[in-house]
């Protein structure tokens, strides 16, 4: 996958690292990705990961989906599947970033775009913003945002004494719709 990635984005040399075809390793980890729950990191470091049986009943404010972290194409469609037909919560301010300029034409061409934008997103030319507290969307004192960026240290979206719950565009999308920390399953 990296190297059909390569092929479509970079003219440039490159080398590919891989082990060695007779190499013996200690201990080998299988996990099956359809089997982990969905994680939400509360505040304020990634780290801090629950799933749902702790999320206990937090109310947000916002949602960010998208940056440079999720905001492929497939992301953009993960949450537009999720709130089609549907509307996000009044009150909660909904912020979608497309990764790059390609992803954001292709989110427009297929319709995502407008999916989102009919369930009450906004929708943000691909850019730095709130996610480094820089603009659009940066948060006040007290308040909580659903976020599918990276990071959620104190005051890395506004100020200081306001959080940031990263998620997965799935977990944010849901979100929007309750007005609270959700999971897909409970508004699909």
């Amino acid at each position: 996958l990296t190297v059909e990635y390569m092929k479509d984005h970079s003219d440039k040399e490159y080398t590919v690292f891989k082990a060695d075809d007779d190499a013996e390793y200690v201990q080998t980890i299988d996990i099956d990705l359809a089997t982990v729950p969905h994680t939400v990191a509360f505040p304020h470091l990634p780290e801090n990961a629950r799933t749902p049986e702790n999320w206990g009943d937090v109310e947000i404010d916002q949602v960010v989906i998208g940056s440079c972290t999720n905001g492929r194409i497939s992301d953009l469609r993960h949450a537009a599947e999720i709130l089609k037909g549907k509307h996000v919560k009044k009150g909660i301010r909904v912020i979608v970033f497309p990764a790059t300029q390609a992803i954001y034409l292709e989110a427009l061409k297929d319709g995502t775009l407008s999916t989102l934008v009919e369930a009450g997103c906004v929708i943000s030319a691909p850019t730095c913003g709130p996610c480094l507290g820089g603009h659009m969307g940066i948060l006040a004192e007290g308040e909580r945002c659903v976020s599918t960026t990276n990071r959620n240290f104190i005051g890395r979206m506004g100020h200081v004494d306001s959080e940031v719950y990263l998620a997965s565009p799935e977990v944010a999308a849901a979100s929007a719709v309750t007005g609270k920390i959700t999971a897909p399953e409970e508004v699909m």
